[in-house]
């Protein structure tokens, strides 16, 4: 039973420490981020990638669904990306209602910058994750599932 609790609190210590390393280079990123194209959240740059990859479907409904986040929160992200010109909005002849998002020239140049990004990211999490067995992979995949579950109904209660 004994073994059973360290190991759990040495989950728990390298999870704490995991976290905090992240933090750091997300701040590391974000500075970098801002000193080139400004101050962004990442829902911000999750929506201009979006749009860059599926411009011709772009409105509220689409980032929402894409995104899982509300039509409220995805307003109130592309209102500052209008804002400051990293994108543009204009309704379609067959379609009236909804409007559509494209990229100025700015917008593109900050998509490009989060995709790389993005890139190198997933480059490093696969060849980290390539150094774990089929069934290391599932109890990896079973925690983060769970945690996420946790996470979101917690967000809930808030």
């Amino acid at each position: 039973m004994a073994v059973e609790v360290t190991q759990k609190e040495e989950v728990l210590k390298a999870i704490e420490l995991f976290i905090l390393q992240r933090d750091k280079r997300s701040k590391d990123r974000a500075s970098w981020t801002i000193c080139q194209e400004g101050s962004w959240t990442l829902t911000q740059l999750h929506i201009v990638s979006l749009i860059r990859r599926y411009p011709s479907v772009s409105n509220n409904a689409f980032l929402s669904k894409e995104l899982g986040l509300s039509k409220p929160a995805i307003t109130k992200a592309v209102g500052l990306l209008l804002k400051k010109g990293m994108i543009d909005s204009a309704k379609k002849e067959d379609d009236q209602k909804a409007v559509y998002y494209s990229l100025t020239e700015a917008g593109e140049r900050l998509a490009h910058i989060h995709d790389e990004l993005h890139l190198k990211a997933q480059e490093r999490y696969s060849q980290l994750l390539s150094s774990f067995s089929g069934d290391e992979l599932g109890v990896i995949l079973r925690f983060i599932s769970e945690w996420t579950k946790q996470m979101e109904e917690e967000n809930w209660k808030v």
